[in-house]
């Protein structure tokens, strides 16, 4: 529930609001953020306009990168342009709002190290100063209207790690930035709830409404490929559609033998370890112990190919002239 200047969301059972901050507490953060920033500035923390040097400094940022990232950008605003005029099949416009979201992905993520070291920066510091301040203030119990944080700021920094103030920071974010949800205003989200080919969580689904991956194959919750066998029951599948075992995954077919040159059956090879029981002789206890006899001074004999290379090497001795 929310309007604006309140929302309410609840924890466990209980509920809380976040209010929208009153002036004084306006003026009052505007304070602690300029504190905020000359304290950092005195400290030497970095500024904005030093991010671009710093990140090529750290190797975080280079030409090759930056040429990557201005493509993506470009894509999506080539995108959005295509989505704005239509004319298209709406397949082709789906895969465009596809492609516009993988882009906006890689551009954050690429983003990535220069949001953290933003955060660090003098105007970083300020701005999440002033933030935490107006939330300490704003947050209440929705029953009563009692500040969640009596002691304000402070208090509030030595519980910034609990449910409750993790569900109110985000709720407070959105009342004050006046958006839900930032990703429901982005084009081409905007365009794939429009025409149905997501659901309220932001999946994307066939006209049906079963879910469905990227590439239109149809997932289960989990995203594993399923094929539907009727409006009710499905059976698991791999990416090619060839049916496979839930728990497992191994492939559900039956086992032919494999086959010689010749096309006949060529049977599984054994160990000892895979011998049969047939194979395997049975131990007795009645069996008798066998009789040792006196063994023979056993007699070296030579293999038929050796005495035959020996007998070779003679008769061509014999043959050489003297």
């Amino acid at each position: 529930m929310s309007d604006d200047n309140k929302r309410v969301f609840e924890v466990d059972g209980e509920s809380f609001a976040v209010l929208r901050p009153s002036v004084e507490t306006l003026r009052r953060g505007s304070e602690v953020r300029s504190k905020t920033f000359n304290e950092a500035l005195q400290r030497g923390d970095l500024l904005r306009d030093q991010l671009d040097g710093e990140l090529r400094k750290r190797d975080l940022w280079n030409d090759d990168r930056e040429e990557e990232y201005q493509k993506a950008r470009q894509s999506i605003i080539d995108g959005e342009f295509k989505l704005s005029k239509g004319g298209i099949k709406l397949q082709a416009a789906r895969d465009v709002a596809l492609n516009m979201g993988d882009s906006r992905n890689r551009m954050v993520e690429m983003l990535s190290s220069r949001s953290e070291l933003d955060s660090n920066t003098c105007e970083g510091k300020a701005d999440a100063a002033r933030f935490n301040l107006l939330f300490a203030e704003s947050l209440v119990y929705e029953e009563t209207g009692e500040r969640y944080f009596p002691k304000g700021l402070d208090e509030y920094l030595e519980r910034t790690d609990n449910a409750i103030t993790t569900r109110g920071a985000t709720e407070f974010y959105y009342l004050v930035s006046g958006t839900e949800n930032l990703d429901d205003a982005l084009p081409e989200n905007k365009f794939l709830k429009e025409y149905d080919l997501v659901n309220d969580e932001g999946r994307l689904i066939d006209s049906k409404g079963r879910l469905i991956a990227k590439g239109g194959q149809h997932i289960d919750e989990f995203g594993n490929f399923i094929e539907w066998q009727n409006d009710e029951d499905y059976i698991y599948v791999d990416s090619g559609g060839r049916e496979v075992e839930r728990e497992s995954g191994d492939f559900k077919v039956e086992f032919s033998p494999f086959l010689d040159d010749e096309g006949d059956e060529v049977s599984v090879p054994t160990t000892d370890e895979g011998k049969s029981e047939e194979e395997e002789v049975p131990e007795t206890e009645e069996a008798e112990p066998k009789k040792s006899t006196p063994k023979k001074k056993a007699t070296r004999r030579k293999s038929p190919a050796k005495a035959q290379t020996e007998k070779n090497k003679e008769v061509k001795s014999k043959e050489e002239p003297s």
